[in-house]
C-alpha cells in the first residue's frame, strides 16, 4: 500500500477509537465524520486547522472537537512523505549560524539607521517647498507634482535626484521584480535595549510611484501595495531583547489623519516598543556625520516627524522568521539534512567534483530513454538526462554556462513533474529568469502562479482569475505508445553502432574493414586470378585468428629480415630436410667430429665399392653398422631412410655442414614462431613464388585478403545492417516526426491535467468566498489570502514562480508541500536564503553556473540592503563576494553540464569564455556564414580616467546607441554594460541629456527601455557587471572606462578582477551577446601590466581585450593563437583529414568535380569534418561516420540531437557511411552531390534558362557531356537533362526547369541561343539548375576562359542546322538529349560510366540531319581556379 491508504487506515482507527471513547449514555456512537471525509483527508493531507474547513462533510464543531486530534496523524505523514526526521545537534547549529547571517543588526541597515541620505536611494520631501504630503498620504490627493525644471536651477536639481531615485527603483524592479518606492513617516530615533545600536528608523512606510517625463517628476499613490510598520525594527528589538517570538502583521489595513499616530504609536507598545511621542509638524532630515547622533539611553525611544521619500527593501523579517521556526520545530528533511552537513568543510571556490562524464551517466542509470521524458520544447540530450535523473533521484545539480538553456530544462522538468502528479515551486531571485520560464510554458502559463513581488496584489489576483476561467479539460491522446516507438527507433540505431561500430567476432569494429580499399575488381580478370592464387595458397586456419592476432602478424612479417631468415631456413629444409633430424645442442667440436666421421665412412665406402662380390657382402654390414653409430651421435630423430641417405652420400653431407651454423641459428627463429606464425610466413613465400611479387607485397595481399574475407562473410550475414544503414535518414526523420507529435500531445496532456487539478478551487465549498475577494475591489493581501486558501491553491495549482523572500513570506512553513523544487541562478543566491524552500520540498534541483556571479554582501550583510554609500569601492565588492547556494549543493549532489549553446549566433562571440572558463567542453556549432562585420568589434576613444569614470567612452557608447537605432534591421535588442556603477550612471546622464536634445531619440531609447517579448523583459538596459547576469541582448555594447588619469598613468587597480573567482564576472558580461559585441576602450591590452598578479582576473582580462582586437582586425589566427594559450588539454586539436580514408575520398572526389571544400570546420565541440561553401556560405556539413562513432556520446545524441541542434543553427548535415563508400562510393558521391543541390540557396542563381551548346570532342566528335564539362559544375543540372528527363520542376510552377517562363520568351528571344550572349556581354553564365546546385563561388568564368569559350561556341553554332539554332524551337533540349545519349554509349563502352557523375538516360538516335563536326576541336575544360583536374 501507499502513503495515502497507510494514512486512511490510521484516520480510520483514530476515527473509531473516537467513537468508541465519547459513546453516548444511551449507547449510540457520534458520526464525527463520513468515509469520504476520511478519503480526502488521506489525499490532501491537512496540516492546520482551517484546511478542514475545505473538506466537504467536515463542520467547525468537528475542528473544535477533534481537528488536533486528526492534525497530529496528518501532520506526521506530510513528515513522512517528505522523508522528514528529527533534526540533530549538528543540523540545528548549522541552521542558526545560518540564521546569523540573514539580517546584520547593525548601522548598514536603512530600516534600522540612517543618519544621512542617501542620493540615489533617498530624498527628503521637506525640500520640496508648498508639498502638501499629508494630503497625499492621508487626504483624497492622488498625485504630487515634485520636480519641474522650468522652475529654476532648485527644481532642476531635485530633478535630476529624483531621477537617480527612479532609475535605481526601476533597475530593482528589473532584476528582482519588487518595486520598493515608500514614503516613510514618521522616523523615530533611540538605542536598541542592549545599547549597541542607534535607531533612526521609518516607523510606516506608504506605496508610491515616481513618474517622470522629460521637464516634470510626479509622485502617486500606490494603491496595488499596502502600506506597512517597520517588521525590520520589532525584529532588531527582539533579537536585541534575546527572545524568540513570532513577527506581527504588519499591515496598515485603514488609517487616516485622526487616528494614524495612535494606532502606530499602540502597534509598536503591543510589539515592546515604547516611544516618546509630543505631536509636531513634519521637520527637514537632519544629516548627522560620524560621532554627531545624538546620545541616548538604552531602550530610550523619541519620535521625529520626518518625510522621506527612499527605496526600502521589507522582506528580512520573512526569511528570518522561517528559521526560527525551522528551529523551533525540531524537524528537518532529508534533502535539507544532506546539503547543510559540514557545512564548514566545503571549499566553494574550487572547481570539483565536475559534472558527471557520459560514462558515469550511463554507469548511474541517468541516461534518458523516451518513457522517462515529457517535454512541450525541444530538448538535447543533456536536458534529457537532467530529466531522467530526477525521475530517478531526489538531488541533481544542473551546471548551465551562459546560453545552454537552462530555462528550457527547466521548463521539461516543470510539464514532467506535472505529469506525474506533482506539485513544483521554481525559485528564483532574478526575475528575468521567472520571466523566462513563465514565457517557455506558452498557453501553460495560465495554469501557474509567478509572484516577485508580494506587494503587487493585482498581479496576483489577475493570474488567479484567469486561471480559474479556464475550460473544462479535453482528453488526449496516448504519450507512452508514441514514446514506445521512438524508443525502438533508438534501438534500431543502437543496433546499427553494436553491430557496425563496436569490436565484432573478428575482433575489429566492421566499419573499419570497410574503410579498405576495394582492392578486388570483379570485372579485372588479373585481380580474379590473383584472389584465386591467395585463396589456393593461403592456409584457411589464418581465417580463425582474431584481427589483433593478424595485424599483428601482417606488422611481424613487413620486417624484411625476419622473410630473409625465415625463407633461408625454409631453402635449407627443403634442399636438406635431414637437417631438422640432427641434435640441437651440437657443438662447433662435434661437427668436426662428424664431418671427420662422414670423411672416413666416405673413404670405407670408396674402399668397400673396390671390392670384389663376396668381400662386399661380408664387409657391407660393418659399414652400416658405422652409420648407425654415428646416426645416434649426431641425429636425435632418425630412420632406416637416413642411414640409408648417410650410405649413399657421404661427401654430400660432409658439404652440407658448412651450412649448418646458419641452419641452427635459423631454427632457433624458426622455432620460436607460433604454428599461426609459420603458417603466416610460408603463405607468403608461397604467394611470392607463385606470383612473383616481393616479400613486401605478399604480406600486404595476404593481409587484405584475411580482411577481406571476414568484409565479405559479415556483409553477407549482416544484409539487416545494411538496410538500416540506408534507411538511417527515414528512421531519424520518423524518429523527429513522432517527438514533434509527442510534443504535442505532452503539452495537450499536462494542460488536461493542470484543469482538472483546478477542481480543488473550483470544487471546493469555499469557492464563492474565493470569488468575491477575487472580485472585491479591495483586495485581500497575499498572506491573508493563502492562509486562509492555501488548502485549496497547494492542491489545486500545480505551478508556482517566486523569488525565495516571497516563499518566506506567503507560503506556509510545511516540510515538502511541493513535490519538486527548482532554484534558478542558485549562483547568485545565498545558502540561507534557499533553506526555507529546500524544507518545503521532497525533491531539489539546483541549476545555475559556479563560472558566473557569486552573492555579494557589499555594504550590508545578507538581506541585500542597499549601502548608503553612494559610490563604493569595486575591490571592497568583491572582497564580500561569498558561497552560494550552487557551491555548496555541487560539493553535496551529483551534476551534469548543460554543454549545447544556443545564445551566440557567431562561434566568437562564446568561444572566449568557452576555452577560459569551460575547458572547451561546449558544444558550439560552426558559423554558417561570415558576417558582413567581425561580430566583435574594438573602438578606441581618448578617455580620461575621472572620478571612477570616463566621459568620452560615455559620449561614444551613446554615439554608437544612436547609430544603432538608425541601422538596425531586424528590431535588434540591445544592452549596455559597465565595469563599475559610477560609468553606468555617467552613460545614463548622458543619454539622458541627448533625449532632452533630440526628441525622436529620447522616444525611442523610452521604447525600447519599455519593450517586451511574449513577456520577456528585452527592453535596453544600461547596468554594471554585478547585476547583468541572466540577461541576453542581440547587440551588447561594453564601456570598459578604465583609462589613464589625469597624470598620465593608467592604474593598475582592477576592483573585483583581483580576487580568486573575480573573472567570473568577466565571464558574465562577454557571454551576454546573441549577435554582436561592440567594445569602447581607452587603451591597448599591452597597457595592462598583469604578469606578476596574484590571480587569473586581470590576466583573463588582458587577453579577451586581445582576444577582442584580433576578431575586430580579422585575424583569425591571431584569435586562435589566444584561445589555445589557455592550454593544450582545452584545445581539442582536431583529427587529421589524411587520418580518415573516407572522408580524404570524399574530398578528392568534390575537388575534383569543382567544389569549395574546406575541412574540419570550427573550433568547438562540434567540429564538421568537411563542409560545402557556396557565397561565402556553408551550404552542407559533410560528417564521417567513422569520427561520429567515435564520440563517446549516447545514441540519442550523436544520431539525432547532434543533427538537430547543428541543423538549429542552420547548418544542412550529411553523413557519410564508410560501408556505403566500400559497396557503392558512386552511389554515395552522388547522394552528397543531390544534398548539396538541395542546399543551394536558389536566390544566388536565380530563374532562368540558359542553354549551353556542347563542345567537341578530339576523339569522339560531339561529347554528351553537357554544362558540367563545359562551365564546371554549377551548369551540371541542365546538362544532364535535371529538367526535362527527370520531370523536376521549379517550387511553386508546373513547368520544367529547363523551359523559359512564358513573359522571358515573350521579350527579347535571344538570336544566336542565351549562352552566346551572356559571354558576349561576359555578365555571368547561369542556368535553371544553378539555382538549386549553385556550387562553388557561383556561377562565373573568368575572362580569359570566357573567350576561349565564346569563340568556341560560335563555331560550333554556325554547324547547327536552323531549326535547333532558330529560337523557341525548343532543339536545344533535343541536342542535349542527344549528347547524353552519346556519351552514355561511351561509358557502356568504357565498362563503367565517366567519373559517376552521368547517370543512364534513355537512349535517343542521333538525328540524320545533324552534322558531324568537319574538324574536332580542342578539349577545354572551364573549372575554378580553387579546384585541380
Amino acid at each position: 500500500m501507499g502513503l495515502e491508504d497507510d494514512l486512511y487506515d490510521e484516520l480510520y482507527e483514530l476515527r473509531e477509537s473516537l467513537r468508541e471513547e465519547r459513546r453516548l449514555s444511551n449507547g449510540r456512537m457520534p458520526p464525527i465524520c463520513s468515509d469520504e471525509a476520511l478519503r480526502e483527508m488521506a489525499m490532501r493531507v491537512p496540516t492546520k486547522a482551517d484546511d478542514f474547513s475545505a473538506i466537504v462533510g467536515v463542520g467547525q464543531r468537528f475542528v473544535d472537537l477533534y481537528g488536533e486530534d486528526f492534525l497530529e496523524i496528518t501532520r506526521k505523514y506530510a513528515v513522512t512523505a517528505a522523508k522528514g526526521s528529527n533534526i540533530d545537534a549538528e543540523a540545528a547549529q548549522t541552521l542558526r549560524e545560518l540564521e546569523k547571517k540573514l539580517v546584520n543588526i547593525n548601522k548598514a541597515n536603512r530600516l534600522l539607521f540612517q543618519p544621512k541620505l542617501s542620493k540615489k536611494n533617498t530624498f527628503d520631501m521637506m525640500q520640496i517647498p508648498d508639498a502638501d504630503i499629508m494630503g497625499l498620504i492621508f487626504g483624497n490627493k492622488r498625485s504630487l507634482k515634485l520636480a519641474d525644471t522650468a522652475k529654476g536651477p532648485e527644481a532642476a536639481k531635485a530633478y535630476k535626484q529624483l531621477n537617480e531615485i527612479i532609475r535605481e527603483v526601476n533597475r530593482e524592479q528589473r532584476d528582482k521584480g519588487q518595486y520598493d518606492l515608500y514614503v516613510a513617516y514618521p522616523f523615530v530615533e533611540g538605542k536598541m535595549p542592549d545599547g549597541d545600536l542607534d535607531i533612526r528608523a521609518p516607523l510606516a512606510l506608504f506605496p508610491v510611484i515616481l513618474e517622470k517625463d522629460t521637464r516634470i517628476i510626479t509622485l502617486k499613490m500606490d494603491d496595488s501595495r499596502d502600506a506597512i510598520y517597520n517588521n525590520t525594527l520589532i525584529l532588531g528589538f527582539i533579537k536585541a531583547g534575546g527572545q524568540n517570538r513570532p513577527l506581527p502583521d504588519n499591515i496598515l489595513e485603514d488609517y487616516s489623519a485622526e487616528s494614524f499616530m495612535t494606532n502606530l504609536i499602540d502597534f509598536y507598545n503591543s510589539n515592546g516598543i515604547r516611544i516618546d511621542y509630543s505631536f509636531a509638524m513634519p521637520s527637514p532630515f537632519v544629516e548627522y556625520k560620524a560621532g554627531e547622533f545624538p546620545r541616548y539611553q538604552p531602550g530610550e525611544m523619541k519620535l521625529a516627524a520626518n518625510i522621506v521619500l527612499g527605496k526600502y527593501p521589507t522582506y528580512s523579517s520573512s526569511i528570518q522568521k522561517d528559521f526560527d521556526g525551522m528551529l523551533a520545530g525540531r524537524e528537518i528533511n532529508g534533502i535539507l539534512n544532506d546539503l547543510i552537513v559540514d557545512l564548514n568543510k566545503t571549499d566553494y571556490l574550487s572547481d570539483y567534483p565536475l559534472p558527471l562524464s557520459e560514462d558515469e551517466i550511463e554507469k548511474k542509470g541517468l541516461e534518458a530513454s523516451e518513457r522517462d521524458l515529457t517535454y512541450i520544447n525541444s530538448l538535447n540530450s543533456s536536458q534529457e538526462n537532467i530529466i531522467a535523473a530526477m525521475e530517478k533521484g531526489d538531488e541533481i545539480v544542473v551546471q548551465g554556462p551562459p546560453g545552454t538553456g537552462k530555462s528550457q530544462v527547466i521548463t521539461g522538468l516543470i510539464t514532467s513533474a506535472v505529469m506525474r502528479g506533482k506539485t513544483v515551486l521554481m525559485v528564483s531571485e532574478k526575475k528575468t529568469a521567472l520571466d523566462v520560464v513563465y514565457s517557455r510554458l506558452g498557453t501553460l502559463s495560465k495554469y501557474c502562479l509567478q509572484i516577485d513581488d508580494v506587494a503587487n496584489k493585482e498581479s496576483f489576483y489577475k493570474q488567479l482569475a484567469r486561471m480559474l476561467e479556464a475550460g473544462s479539460p479535453r482528453r488526449t491522446g496516448d504519450v507512452d505508445s508514441i514514446s514506445d516507438s521512438i524508443d525502438n527507433d533508438v534501438l534500431l540505431l543502437d543496433n546499427i553502432a553494436d553491430v557496425m561500430y563496436k569490436p565484432g567476432d573478428f575482433g575489429i569494429e566492421p566499419y573499419r574493414l570497410y574503410a579498405m580499399d576495394r582492392w578486388l575488381d570483379p570485372n579485372d580478370q588479373r585481380q580474379i586470378d590473383e584472389y584465386r592464387v591467395l585463396k589456393e595458397r593461403i592456409e584457411p586456419s589464418l581465417l580463425d585468428l582474431k584481427y589483433p592476432e593478424v595485424r599483428e602478424l601482417h606488422r611481424k612479417f613487413a620486417d624484411q629480415a625476419l622473410m630473409r631468415n625465415f625463407n633461408e631456413y625454409r631453402q635449407l629444409v627443403a634442399r636438406y630436410p635431414w637437417m631438422t633430424q640432427m641434435k640441437p645442442d651440437l657443438s662447433e667440436y662435434n661437427i668436426g667430429e662428424m664431418k671427420a666421421d662422414l670423411l672416413d665412412l666416405d673413404k670405407q665406402l670408396s674402399e668397400w665399392k673396390g671390392k670384389g662380390f663376396v668381400s662386399k657382402l661380408f664387409s657391407k654390414g660393418k659399414i652400416s653398422r658405422e652409420a648407425t653409430a654415428m646416426a645416434d651421435r649426431y641425429f636425435s630423430n632418425y630412420n632406416e631412410h637416413t642411414i640409408n641417405a648417410v650410405m649413399e652420400n657421404p661427401r654430400g653431407f660432409f658439404d652440407a655442414l658448412d651450412g649448418y651454423e646458419t641452419y641452427s641459428s635459423r631454427s632457433t627463429l624458426y622455432g620460436r614462431l607460433s604454428p599461426a606464425e609459420k603458417n603466416y610466413g610460408e603463405d607468403i613465400l608461397s604467394v611470392s613464388d607463385e606470383t612473383k611479387m616481393s616479400y613486401v607485397d605478399s604480406n600486404d595481399r595476404i593481409f587484405d585478403w584475411i580482411l577481406n574475407e571476414h568484409l565479405q562473410r559479415f556483409d553477407a550475414a549482416h544484409k539487416d545492417i545494411m538496410q538500416e544503414i540506408w534507411d538511417f535518414e527515414s528512421i531519424v526523420s520518423d524518429m523527429d516526426r513522432k517527438i514533434t507529435e509527442k510534443r504535442e500531445l505532452c503539452k495537450e496532456k499536462v494542460e488536461e491535467i493542470l484543469q482538472q487539478n483546478l477542481k480543488y478551487i473550483t470544487e471546493s465549498k469555499r469557492r464563492g468566498d474565493i470569488n468575491r475577494i477575487i472580485e472585491s475591489k479591495r483586495k485581500w493581501n497575499l498572506n491573508k489570502f493563502i492562509n486562509r486558501y492555501g488548502y485549496e491553491l497547494f492542491k489545486g495549482v500545480r505551478v508556482w514562480l517566486l523569488t525565495p523572500e516571497v516563499v518566506s513570506e506567503i507560503l506556509p512553513l510545511e516540510m515538502g508541500i511541493f513535490d519538486m523544487l527548482i532554484f534558478d541562478e542558485a549562483s547568485q543566491m545565498y545558502v540561507e536564503k534557499g533553506v526555507p524552500s529546500i524544507y518545503r520540498s521532497k525533491k531539489v534541483i539546483v541549476a545555475g553556473d559556479h563560472k558566473q556571479l557569486r552573492p555579494s554582501s557589499l555594504g550590508v550583510g545578507r538581506i541585500d540592503y542597499e549601502s548608503d554609500e553612494d559610490d563604493p569601492e569595486d575591490d571592497v565588492s568583491a572582497a564580500l563576494e561569498e558561497e552560494s547556494l550552487l557551491d555548496l549543493a555541487r560539493s553535496r549532489y551529483d551534476s551534469i553540464l548543460l554543454n549545447f549553446h544556443y545564445r551566440s549566433k557567431y562561434e566568437e562571440l562564446i568561444a572566449f569564455s568557452n576555452y577560459a572558463f569551460y575547458g572547451g567542453r561546449l558544444y558550439v556549432s560552426p558559423n554558417v556564414e561570415e558576417p558582413d562585420r567581425p561580430p566583435i568589434e574594438v573602438f578606441k576613444v581618448d578617455g580620461l580616467w575621472e572620478d571612477k569614470s570616463n566621459m568620452a567612452e560615455a559620449r561614444k557608447i551613446v554615439y554608437l546607441l544612436k547609430e544603432f537605432f538608425s541601422s538596425r534591421k531586424n528590431n535588434e535588442t540591445v544592452g549596455i554594460i559597465t565595469f563599475n556603477s559610477s560609468q553606468r550612471d555617467l552613460i545614463s546622464d548622458v543619454l539622458d541629456e541627448e533625449c532632452a536634445s533630440d526628441p525622436s531619440f529620447g522616444k525611442a531609447v523610452n521604447d525600447e527601455m519599455r519593450r517586451f517579448d511574449n513577456g520577456e523583459d528585452v527592453g535596453l538596459f544600461i547596468k554594471n557587471i554585478e547585476s547583468v547576469q541572466g540577461d541576453e541582448r542581440d547587440v551588447i555594447m561594453f564601456s570598459v572606462g578604465y583609462a589613464k588619469n589625469s597624470e598620465g598613468k593608467l592604474m593598475q587597480r582592477f576592483g573585483w578582477l583581483n580576487n580568486r573567482g573575480g573573472e567570473n564576472r568577466l565571464n558574465v558580461a562577454i557571454s551576454r551577446a546573441k549577435r554582436k559585441i561592440m567594445i569602447v576602450t581607452s587603451f591597448e591590452p599591452e597597457d595592462l601590466q598583469v604578469d606578476t598578479m596574484k590571480n587569473d582576473g586581470p590576466r583573463i582580462l588582458k587577453k579577451y581585450l586581445q582576444y577582442a582586437r584580433a576578431v575586430s582586425d580579422g585575424n583569425r589566427d591571431m584569435a586562435d593563437s589566444i584561445l589555445k594559450s589557455f592550454g593544450d588539454e582545452r584545445w581539442a586539436a582536431p583529427d587529421e583529414i589524411g587520418s580518415s580514408k573516407i572522408a580524404d575520398r570524399v574530398y578528392n572526389s568534390l575537388t575534383r568535380k569543382g567544389y569549395t571544400v574546406e575541412k574540419n570546420v570550427g573550433i568547438g565541440g562540434y567540429q564538421i569534418d568537411l563542409a560545402v561553401k557556396q557565397n561565402n556560405r556553408y551550404i552542407l556539413g559533410i560528417e564521417c561516420d567513422s569520427h561520429l562513432y567515435s564520440l563517446p556520446a549516447s545514441t540519442r545524441e550523436r544520431d539525432y540531437h547532434r543533427q538537430k541542434y547543428l541543423e538549429s543553427r542552420g547548418w544542412k548535415i550529411h553523413r557519410v557511411w564508410t560501408p556505403g563508400m566500400w559497396k557503392n562510393p558512386d552511389r554515395e558521391i552522388s547522394r552528397i552531390i543531390e544534398a548539396i543541390e538541395r542546399g543551394s540557396d536558389a536566390s544566388r542563381c536565380p530563374p532562368g534558362n540558359v542553354e549551353i551548346p556542347p563542345r567537341a570532342s578530339p576523339s569522339h566528335g560531339f561529347r554528351g557531356t553537357g554544362a558540367r564539362e563545359v562551365l564546371g559544375p554549377q551548369l551540371s543540372g541542365q546538362a544532364r537533362g535535371e529538367g526535362e528527363d527527370r520531370g523536376d520542376t521549379r517550387s511553386g510552377s508546373s513547368r520544367p526547369v529547363g523551359q523559359e517562363p512564358a513573359a522571358d520568351q515573350g521579350a527579347g528571344r535571344r538570336r544566336r541561343g542565351s549562352a552566346v550572349q551572356d559571354l558576349e556581354r561576359r555578365e555571368p553564365v547561369r542556368c535553371a539548375a544553378g539555382a538549386r546546385r549553385g556550387i562553388g563561388e557561383g556561377c562565373r568564368m573568368d575572362q580569359t576562359i570566357r573567350r576561349q569559350e565564346l569563340r568556341r561556341h560560335r563555331r560550333i553554332h554556325r554547324r547547327l542546322p536552323d531549326d535547333v539554332r532558330r529560337p523557341g524551337s525548343g532543339a536545344p533540349q533535343r541536342v542535349d538529349r542527344l549528347f547524353r545519349s552519346r556519351r552514355y554509349e561511351e561509358g557502356a563502352r568504357s565498362g563503367r560510366r565517366r567519373g559517376g557523375l552521368v547517370r543512364p538516360h534513355r537512349r535517343i538516335q542521333q538525328r540524320a540531319d545533324f552534322p558531324e563536326p568537319r574538324e574536332p576541336h580542342r578539349h577545354v575544360r572551364i573549372r575554378k581556379a580553387s579546384a585541380k583536374n
